[in-house]
């Protein structure tokens, strides 16, 4: 049985950047992604700059125990509001069932505990209905819809806006945590 206690959320660091980029570029992740070019090591580096030199983005690497699974990050953090958007994916393709659970968790726990924001907001791409449905079970509400924001394969995608606020997450969080033997932490 998979126990949260194994599993870990840490700020990303320069020697993770080789295994997140080839995560990045699989045709598995990048077929989610607003963007699906290849992405190059100097382009990935500057990224890696970009975020961990801005306030407004936490990045995290998942674990479990020593090997890494995933990524989190929250962008557009703005504390006045109390509010952020996320994008997150499970990279590692022998991630044990249920990691993807326990990895919103920790994040959603994190955001929401040690940081004062109220709202986390995501975009779904229409037709990544895996994506909406585990939103779904977080908690997400849809709260909107941008027609045509995604151009792939020559096709206007729309993305649709969901988000989940402080106040109802513990709700959500207990019904997720029975699904790991009743552990909370």
């Amino acid at each position: 049985m998979v126990k949260m206690e194994d599993f870990h959320l840490k700020p990303i660091t320069f020697e993770d950047l080789k295994t997140v980029l080839n995560w990045r570029n699989s045709e598995r992740i990048k077929q989610w992604m607003y963007t699906d070019h290849y992405i190059t090591w100097e382009e990935h580096c500057k990224w890696f700059e970009k975020v961990t030199d801005d306030d407004c983005s936490l990045v995290f690497v998942f674990s479990l125990n020593i090997q890494r699974l995933g990524v989190v990050s929250f962008r557009n953090i703005d504390k006045e509001k109390g509010t952020c958007e996320w994008g997150f994916y499970i990279g590692e393709k022998s991630a044990p069932k249920g990691a993807g659970t326990i990895m919103a968790m920790l994040a959603l726990d994190k955001i929401f505990d040690e940081t004062g924001i109220e709202k986390v907001c995501a975009e779904v791409i229409e037709t990544n209905k895996a994506s909406y449905r585990y939103h779904v079970k977080l908690g997400f509400e849809t709260t909107g819809r941008v027609t045509g924001r995604v151009h792939k394969d020559g096709k206007k995608i729309d993305v649709i806006q969901m988000e989940l606020s402080a106040d109802k997450w513990p709700v959500h969080r207990a019904k997720l945590s029975n699904m790991f033997g009743g552990e909370t932490s």
